[in-house]
């Protein structure tokens, strides 16, 4: 693995039809600044039903629609 490697995004998860949850990490296109991503999916209904919040600098998961969630402890969390 080439830590230094310029990559693709799109290309890298362009064949994944799940690519589960991850972090990207890298510099704006000037490089002058740091750039920094967090992404989740979901396969379940219940895993679909969630939305980022920040909150006291933390990133939370929520529910979207709190009527449909089946189960919090699989969605209701501290992301980063």
């Amino acid at each position: 693995m080439n830590i230094y490697a310029v990559s693709n995004i799109k290309e890298l998860i362009k064949d994944n039809p799940y690519v589960g949850r991850g972090i990207i990490i890298g510099k704006t296109s000037d490089g002058k600044k740091a750039a920094f991503a967090y992404f989740i999916m979901g396969r379940s209904e219940n895993s679909r039903n969630r939305v980022f919040t920040f909150k006291d600098n933390v990133l939370y998961t929520e529910p979207f629609d709190a009527s449909k969630v089946q189960d919090p402890s699989l969605i209701i969390y501290a992301a980063v």
